[in-house]
């Protein structure tokens, strides 16, 4: 009897294992997309030169946040700027001191080309892209295996001009700006 309930508890531990591993809830579920990181950089510094600006250049920290972004995206198949928390919080969870943030996010596009033009094409996209202020991009794109829909996430910032200041007072308000006393 003790032999059928060992078997028996084992059967069911396999089979919930089992069960977890069809509905994609493992992260090794979500498969990066390939993008040329040349080719990639290439078509925003194309747009932003047609349209009088400074070419970015890639950070790694920059591409981190990116794919962390288009993988919780795909993971959750839902298409948000908060899926995974807001983007200043995430932008710093990668190690990257921002003066300047910004995100362009897609779904349903079957390539970074693709969604590019969808991006410029978009109005709060396309300011996005043409943002004088920013210096640097990342650029993800991540898909589960069985879903049709792919998910694409840019990460554009520049850099803080200021020096990181310990600090162990919490803010007064929260809002487009913190405020220190």
């Amino acid at each position: 009897m003790k032999t059928s309930m060992k078997t028996a508890a084992a059967v069911l531990a396999a089979s919930l294992l089992a069960g977890c591993a069809s509905t994609g809830m493992t992260p090794s579920s979500v498969a990066d997309l390939r993008i040329d990181r040349d080719r990639g950089l290439a078509a925003v510094n194309a747009f932003r030169a047609e349209n009088g600006l400074k070419p970015l250049t890639v950070d790694e920290r920059l591409m981190a946040a990116a794919a962390a972004q288009s993988e919780a995206m795909a993971r959750r198949d839902k298409m948000d700027h908060a899926v995974d928390g807001a983007l200043p919080g995430r932008v710093e969870r990668v190690g990257y001191r921002w003066g300047t943030t910004a995100e362009n996010i897609a779904r349903g596009y079957k390539t970074y080309d693709e969604a590019m033009v969808g991006w410029i094409h978009s109005p709060g996209h396309r300011k996005n892209l043409l943002n004088p202020n920013v210096t640097q991009i990342g650029f993800a794109g991540a898909q589960v295996p069985g879903n049709p829909r792919p998910y694409w996430a840019q990460v554009l910032a520049s850099p803080s001009k200021y020096p990181a200041k310990p600090s162990a007072e919490k803010p007064l308000r929260w809002g487009p700006e913190l405020r220190f006393p």
